[in-house]
């Protein structure tokens, strides 16, 4: 069987043509993998944190994907695949049964193998904990990733108006075709001239480092920040003085606190609305298996807009 594995940590991703066939313990079964989704969570696992992949060598990436099950297409994905277990960049994989989600015939299998971690993180920051509406005025930081891709649509069917930064003049035309009012080009350092007097009401940031205190400075009182991600640094310095006299409230999302019900639950909403021509996950490109460790090169070069996706059977 073949699988992308990790051979040592911090290493290069390797095709492995002889990988020995999974076995289906009690409560397991076998899928046969169509696509998995590439995430930045792979990458972090893959260099040593979190998880356990310094400890199961050689490692297999990926946290979700989609596949058959006797014929069936389901969603895989929880229970610590691809953290605390092996993850799904192979052909075949065994998996507890409660990780499937069924999926409706004639489902777009690349959409739905790039929707969890991205589709339900952007939910929660949208509605569970930036609890948007259409008073709001909304700046996504990151707003050409996968997450906020995803998190620029789901804000701007709400009705609020939706500002997306990114750091590529040429990926403003996606975020503008996902529902954004404006998209803005602009680094940490050049964010606050970019914004020419939007005020938002909330801010969904991806990115942290120096965009937060920025971003923080340019929130209305009393605003929201909602944080999910660290992309341009985990270290961020803010002022405090601008933070509690504004009243800020800043909450932060992971999905490694929840259960596979609660995150199975807003999968098949997002799975419905897809279906409805309501949402899509932009994909950038599928690749074949072989081309894993580029898949991951492309994340940390942010050469992506939107999501990337491994072709399982290519």
């Amino acid at each position: 069987m073949r699988a992308a594995r990790l051979h040592t940590i911090g290493g290069t991703l390797q095709l492995d043509t002889d990988v020995a066939e999974p076995i289906a313990t009690d409560g397991e079964v076998i899928v046969e993998m169509a696509y998995a989704s590439v995430n930045p969570l792979d990458i972090w696992v893959s260099r040593g944190a979190p998880g356990t992949a310094a400890d199961n060598l050689p490692w297999i990436p990926g946290t979700e994907g989609t596949g058959h099950v006797n014929g069936a297409p389901v969603l895989v994905r929880g229970s610590g695949i691809g953290v605390m277990r092996q993850g799904v960049y192979a052909e075949r994989v065994a998996v507890p049964a409660a990780t499937l989600t069924p999926l409706p015939e004639g489902t777009d299998l690349a959409q739905a193998a790039a929707l969890g971690v991205a589709g339900i993180t952007a939910w929660h920051a949208v509605h569970t904990k930036g609890e948007i509406t259409s008073a709001d005025r909304v700046l996504v930081l990151g707003a050409s990733g996968g997450v906020g891709a995803m998190a620029v649509q789901l804000a701007a069917a709400t009705g609020a108006t939706v500002y997306g930064q990114t750091g590529s003049e040429a990926k403003t035309a996606g975020i503008l075709a996902n529902g954004a009012a404006a998209a803005i080009v602009c680094r940490a350092d050049t964010m606050a001239e970019a914004l020419d007097g939007f005020t938002p009401t909330v801010v969904l940031d991806a990115l942290g480092g120096g965009y937060t205190d920025v971003a923080i400075t340019a929130l209305a009182n009393e605003g929201r920040l909602v944080s999910y991600g660290t992309s341009a640094d985990e270290i961020v310095t803010i002022n405090m003085r601008t933070f509690y006299r504004k009243a800020i409230v800043m909450k932060g999302y992971t999905g490694l606190r929840e259960t596979v019900p609660e995150q199975t639950e807003i999968l098949r909403h997002l799975l419905e609305e897809i279906a409805a021509g309501r949402l899509r996950v932009p994909i950038d490109a599928v690749l074949p298996l072989g081309d894993a460790a580029d898949s991951h090169a492309r994340l940390l070069a942010k050469q992506v807009e939107g999501k990337l996706v491994l072709h399982c059977r290519a």
